[in-house]
């Protein structure tokens, strides 16, 4: 944890100073399939617009999308699609079935498919391309699979084709069964732009008591079989990812997350300290910019990361007030650290679904993101090339050498009163001399506050914080060359 802490204490201060409020800016739309961008650390679309992961964790039978699953009002599940994409959300992640009761299996028995979780896909694809919304899918929700093995239409017991549970990623004809489930969605809704990327496996080591190396020879067979698939089928495939339950994976299984060539991005589970279990709305950021640099550094090629399921798994939040500002410092430590987008909550709420508040958090992060041009910022993490005249302002940051992306946050855990106004932030040997122009948002809705110009000398940008009316407990900021 102290590893974590002392790579996360890199989030960046920077001056604002008040303003008129600006009109709102106007939110992307996007185009056709979703592929890594040149650059390789973000993401574009068939337009070469960049693209970000903005987003969250639903379910077939959570509130939002358990209307359409059940056919009592398929328009509240529309109008639900239409807010997540007025509040800037671009991929929901969601399992094909949620195995928490038999109704919403999609297979039962095995080979047998559901008319209403069929009818459901049929339903919600066309809705996402209608509204631009992209998906994120895994094909079996391992968590309440595994919960319910006993039962689940997969085990020998009970009719499936796995004698054992490691039969999952070790035997033929479990695997077998697994193709002919991904036949069957490839064949019926793969030929849609915005599946964002197909999740080969939830949380790939968790439950299955297999090694490393069957765990990276199912990665390899599963990925191969679904590319190919998908193209034989369809003419080309989404991005294709499996994620890790362990929130920074090392040694061979690491390798398999962060490194295989089968794989567009990578993407872990960031459950760790804070995140899990917070005790304070501060750390959570902290954490998150730390377990993105910790994930970053294991990756050898530039691809994208982002975290692809967190949240308060330990200690639901019940105060709203609370879950926000935890859930809004994660969002944008995770940026600013160079991860692919905001992170995507769990939701771990009652209601269980991303809740308005939460989505406010995202709605403000996407106006500061739609100012930026992802598809061509090759950044790096220069959290460590960071220092705040105030070690109570935590420090994180991202940049090319022509951008870069700052988010200060003040460390009110002991004194409430540490403010981030009147300090001063130098970044070292990043910037080339010359003009830069600063400027400086608020972070819960999003508003740029104040554009500055600014001269580097010596690759040291040295810049004071300026004062603003409002108490700012958190600052983003972003550096652009006039060169």
């Amino acid at each position: 944890m102290l590893r974590i802490v002392l790579l996360l204490v890199c989030l960046l201060a920077l001056p604002i100073s008040a303003q008129d409020e600006a009109p709102p800016l106007a939110l992307p739309t996007y185009q056709g399939y979703i592929s890594v961008s040149p650059n390789g650390r973000y993401f574009v679309d068939e337009t070469g617009q960049g693209f970000l992961v903005i987003g969250q964790n639903d379910a077939i039978s959570w509130p939002g999308l358990n209307t359409l699953l059940d056919g009592s009002s398929p328009e509240q599940t529309e109008d639900y699609i239409r807010d997540l994409r007025a509040h800037g959300i671009t991929v929901s992640r969601i399992m094909i079935e949620y195995a928490q009761q038999p109704s919403s299996y999609l297979e039962n028995p095995v080979g047998e498919f559901s008319p209403s979780v069929v009818a459901f896909w049929d339903a919600l694809i066309p809705m996402a391309e209608a509204h631009g919304l992209y998906l994120l899918l895994t094909p079996y929700d391992t968590f309440w699979q595994s919960h319910h093995w006993d039962t689940y239409p997969y085990n020998a017991t009970v009719g499936g084709p796995c004698e054992t549970r490691n039969d999952w990623i070790t035997g033929e004809a479990c695997i077998e069964a697994q193709k002919n489930r991904w036949r069957f969605m490839i064949d019926r809704w793969g030929d849609s732009p915005n599946i964002f990327a197909w999740d080969v496996l939830n949380e790939v080591e968790l439950w299955w008591n297999a090694t490393d190396a069957e765990i990276e020879a199912y990665v390899t067979e599963m990925t191969t079989f679904v590319r190919e698939y998908q193209i034989e089928r369809w003419g080309r495939s989404p991005m294709i990812s499996v994620s890790s339950a362990a929130a920074v994976p090392e040694g061979r299984l690491g390798r398999v997350i962060y490194q295989h060539p089968a794989l567009d991005f990578a993407n872990t589970h960031l459950y760790m300290g804070d995140i899990r279990d917070p005790a304070d709305p501060i750390m959570s950021g902290v954490l998150m910019s730390g377990g993105v640099l910790l994930s970053l550094d294991q990756i050898d090629d530039d691809r994208p990361y982002f975290d692809s399921e967190s949240g308060p798994i330990d200690d639901w939040i019940i105060d709203p007030q609370f879950d926000q500002e935890y859930h809004r410092h994660m969002s944008w430590g995770h940026l600013a650290a160079c991860g692919a987008g905001s992170g995507m909550r769990w939701p771990y709420t009652n209601p269980h679904f991303i809740l308005p508040e939460l989505r406010d958090n995202l709605l403000a992060l996407a106006r500061f993101a739609s100012t930026v041009d992802w598809a061509n910022f090759a950044s790096d993490n220069i959290s460590a090339k960071m220092r705040m005249s105030d070690r109570s302002v935590f420090r994180v940051g991202c940049s090319d050498g022509q951008t870069a992306i700052v988010w200060l946050l003040a460390d009110r855990r002991r004194d409430e009163t540490v403010t981030i106004s009147g300090k001063t932030l130098t970044i070292n040997e990043v910037f080339t001399d010359g003009d830069y122009q600063v400027e400086y948002w608020e972070t819960a809705q999003g508003i740029m506050l104040q554009r500055d110009s600014l001269t580097v000398s010596d690759e040291m940008l040295t810049l004071t914080i300026p004062e603003f009316e409002a108490d700012l407990p958190a600052l983003a900021l972003i550096v652009r060359s006039q060169n």
